[in-house]
């Protein structure tokens, strides 16, 4: 008699998995790897009962009665799932070899197990493409023109209409999933800009406006630049202008690494050079036109006044609650129904680690959330409507054919391929997210480009000598410390930064950690590279920080060693974030961790052949139900209300801020000091 004749489960038993697909492509199957084991712990004695084999698999401790009860009750060891018994099912557990041997490869996720892989797709990924569409980006995936010429009024049109618009879609798809890749992988030091932009907006607004204390004795002038600083501060400063011959090069303000360099011209064409002010000149046309209407008391005429455009440019921020307070609170709701709902899933290890996913995932909500908390507009749009500049752009520069346009006009004259050419001709696959004379920076570069324009306030101030005419003044030393960040600041930027990317990486850490077999393991490793690689991000973001502002505007021109050291550091450290990010996601949802080597702890990686060295083969045991009790409501629940609360505080600091700015934009029409002469600003 054999024991599939006492055990219905294990007759006709394969050493196979059922899957045709090979198990290095995700044919194996743990389940049948379970059945094996138990198979192999199994005998009929001569009595024709079941007893233990020599090379027994169940764990020490499980009696053959507890086995055979469990087995004819709910409780089968394989496949089991949670019954409302915190006893659990009998854990059976295989040494690493074993399950090399009998059970190589990994088990692809199966369509019918939702916690596997549609489950972390739908409740974390789908929300989470959502949330970074409301992170500040510069560039994106271009759709041809092609695809919306046709429309269905006609025979062609109707035949091309939905490849057009299925095109149109993939593009759009993939553009958004590679951006989610990029806010993913390099959310340190978005964060850490995004937070240090967000602590400037607070540090200048808190100087016009003290808490505590008297109003600064500086002019409306500076006062002026300072509020459109804060609201137009992620704007490049540089751009690209005529080179007319014998003109003095302008470095006067801070070089932008958007555009280091000068472009090479040729003898016979207009050139065109870096000018690292020329924005700063043309937004601050509206302050000039404002003091001359003021001085001339024209303030009466049917004019927009300054304070109405700082507060109109204020407004092109989109409210708070629309973009990612709403979104918020959907994402939270359906988080607590999976924190909850799990309990009916107590013990199962793919409920577990889908959890773990989803509070690793929330970075991209923190990083939603401090995007849409500064007071800086994302879209330049309202800006280019406000100023004026003549509407002169720099002339395109030209280059000599090249050997692909070569080719390329060649094949022009052919008729299919031609054909293809002139409609996809002039398409750049990259375009700018939004058309005008003004660009924005990356988010990794706006805390310190917003620097740059609270510090060119601050020299014209010093230069224009205002600050000596009149003794009351306050004095440059004093300006410029009092919108410094200083050491507290600082700490709380890098505090602020380092909590919402490290919080939801240790709730997921150690989610999964504790999930037996309780140990650092593939997930668990994940997630601790990724942590790593993004504070080393931000160390590194830091370092290039502080060298560019110690260089100043001889930043673009230097090239020291620990230049090179940073921008390699950041290309060494963002390949190990990217594999964590997008390589740990793939394998997580594609189902690469179930395997051998995933399911031992990384403590016995050099050691396999230690006894200690066992894979649980087994479902919903009792140790498995013990670390769901223990740990997947502590860790949900607490993810739930630190995000609650960080997204409560960010909307509570923005409305108090732009409540602060619109006083003091109101207060410009007031101020005693618009009643000085109007000052020429120096020549760059």
């Amino acid at each position: 008699m054999s024991v599939g004749a006492l055990i219905p489960q294990l007759a006709d038993l394969s050493y196979f998995p059922p899957s045709l697909r090979p198990p290095g492509l995700g044919g194996q199957n743990f389940t049948h790897c379970c059945l094996l084991a138990l198979n192999d712990s199994l005998t009929v004695n001569s009595t024709g009962n079941l007893s233990y084999s020599s090379t027994s698999f169940v764990a020490p401790g499980v009696s053959l009665d507890t086995l055979k009860n469990a087995m004819h009750g709910d409780a089968f060891p394989c496949g089991a799932s949670w019954n409302g018994d915190t006893a659990g099912a009998p854990a059976v557990q295989v040494p690493y070899r074993w399950c090399e041997t009998w059970c190589p490869g990994w088990e692809i996720s199966h369509s019918s197990v939702m916690q596997q892989w549609v489950g972390p797709l739908v409740q974390f990924i789908v929300p989470s493409l959502a949330f970074c569409t409301n992170v500040p980006r510069t560039h994106k995936l271009a759709i041809p023109e092609i695809v919306f010429r046709g429309h269905p009024r006609t025979i062609v049109g109707l035949l091309t209409y939905w490849v057009r618009l299925l095109g149109a879609a993939l593009l759009m798809t993939l553009d958004t999933m590679v951006w989610l890749a990029i806010c993913f992988a390099f959310a340190g030091p978005m964060l850490l800009s995004a937070v240090y932009e967000y602590a400037l907006d607070r540090k200048v607004l808190e100087f016009l406006a003290p808490p505590d204390g008297e109003a600064p004795a500086i002019p409306a002038r500076l006062r002026a630049q300072l509020l459109l600083s804060v609201v137009v501060g992620n704007i490049r400063m540089a751009t690209l202008e005529n080179d007319e011959l014998g003109a003095e090069p302008r470095h006067d303000s801070a070089v932008s690494s958007d555009l280091e360099g000068k472009f090479s011209v040729g003898p016979s064409r207009t050139g065109s050079k870096l000018v690292h002010n020329s924005v700063w000149k043309k937004v601050m046309v509206m302050v000039d036109e404002y003091e001359a209407l003021r001085l001339a008391n024209r303030l009466n005429e049917a004019v927009v006044t300054l304070p109405t455009k700082l507060k109109a440019l204020l407004n092109a921020q989109a409210s708070f609650g629309s973009t990612v307070g709403a979104p918020v609170l959907f994402f939270l709701g359906g988080f607590v129904y999976t924190v909850v709902d799990s309990d009916n899933n107590l013990g199962d290890n793919d409920t577990a680690h889908a959890l773990a996913f989803g509070l690793w995932w929330m970075v991209i909500p923190y990083l939603a959330i401090i995007s849409c908390a500064m007071l800086a507009s994302n879209s330049p749009s309202t800006l280019d409507a406000i100023v004026y500049d003549g509407g002169t752009t720099a002339p395109a520069d030209e280059y000599t054919e090249g050997i692909c346009k070569q080719y390329l006009n060649k094949a022009r004259n052919f008729s299919g391929i031609g054909f293809v050419i002139r409609q996809i001709e002039g398409y750049n696959p990259i375009e700018t997210v939004f058309e005008g004379r003004f660009r924005t920076v990356k988010l990794w570069k706006r805390g310190l480009n917003k620097r740059e324009w609270v510090q060119e306030a601050v020299d014209e101030y010093v230069k224009s000598r205002t600050w000596r005419q009149y003794g009351n003044r306050t004095q440059p030393d004093e300006l410029r410390k009092s919108l410094t960040l200083n050491v507290q600041d600082c700490l709380y930027v890098l505090v602020s930064a380092l909590f919402a990317v490290l919080v939801p990486c240790v709730l997921a850490f150690l989610t999964s950690f504790n999930t037996p077999q309780a140990g650092l393991s593939c997930r668990s490793l994940t997630y601790l590279v990724y942590a790593i690689s993004q504070v080393c991000e931000m160390a590194l973001w830091t370092c290039a920080a502080r060298l560019r502002i110690s260089y100043g505007t001889r930043w673009s021109e230097a090239n020291p060693i620990v230049k090179r050291v940073c921008w390699w550091g950041q290309v060494f450290v963002g390949f190990f974030s990217i594999f964590a990010a997008v390589g740990g996601t793939s394998m997580q949802l594609l189902g690469v961790y179930r395997s051998c080597a995933c399911k031992v702890p990384v403590r016995y990686w050099p050691r396999l052949n230690d006894p200690d060295a066992f894979i649980v083969l087994s479902d919903n045991t009792a140790e498995d139900i013990e670390a769901a009790r223990r740990w997947w409501m502590v860790t949900g629940s607490t993810a739930v209300g630190i995000i609650g609360s960080v997204c409560a505080l960010a909307w509570w600091h923005q409305r108090r801020l732009r409540k602060v700015f619109r006083d003091e934009a109101d207060k410009l029409d007031n101020d005693e000091g618009t009643a000085e002469p109007v000052v020429q600003r120096p020549e760059r």
